[in-house]
């Protein structure tokens, strides 16, 4: 038996080291298959960043059913936008990320509220920070864009 320890190991270091997948492709595979299951349009596309030219995002979701109906929450948070929008018109710029996700993600329907969290740090201190949030109901934004795609 000790005699095929060796022999395994030489197989299945042959196998791994002849592996041609490099790391982009990996990534590629995962990201996939977490579409697949979270559903497409999860994670929020460049153009909601590029919106209020935010560093970094979160997205977290609660699903809760009460008497059959879903109550879930779709909370996107935003941090240390620096776009001029964002310094003048804060609500406006919610409203659009809200929009650009409603229309992304495939499973919206299964929620009942997109709340926009914004997170501005203090670059001398991470300890201080601002938050603003905005909440807004699923079927409005829906309606919106069925609406605008009806020419309404």
């Amino acid at each position: 038996m000790k005699r095929f320890i060796p022999i395994y190991s030489l197989v299945i270091s042959l196998f791994l080291g002849s592996c041609a997948c490099d790391g982009e492709t990996m990534v590629k595979g995962m990201m996939w298959g977490f579409s697949k299951i979270a559903g497409e349009g999860y994670i929020p596309s460049g153009e909601i960043m590029a919106l209020g030219e935010f560093e970094s995002v979160e997205v977290n979701v609660t699903q809760e059913y009460i008497d059959g109906e879903s109550q879930g929450t779709i909370d996107l948070r935003l941090f240390n936008g620096k776009s001029a929008e964002m310094r003048y018109s804060e609500e406006n710029v919610a409203r659009k990320c809200a929009e650009l996700y409603s229309q992304g993600y495939s499973k919206i329907e299964d929620y009942k509220t997109i709340k926009i969290t914004f997170i501005q740090t203090d670059p001398l201190n991470a300890e201080n920070y601002a938050i603003s949030e905005y909440t807004f109901e699923v079927k409005d934004l829906l309606t919106t864009q069925n609406s605008e795609e009806n020419g309404n």
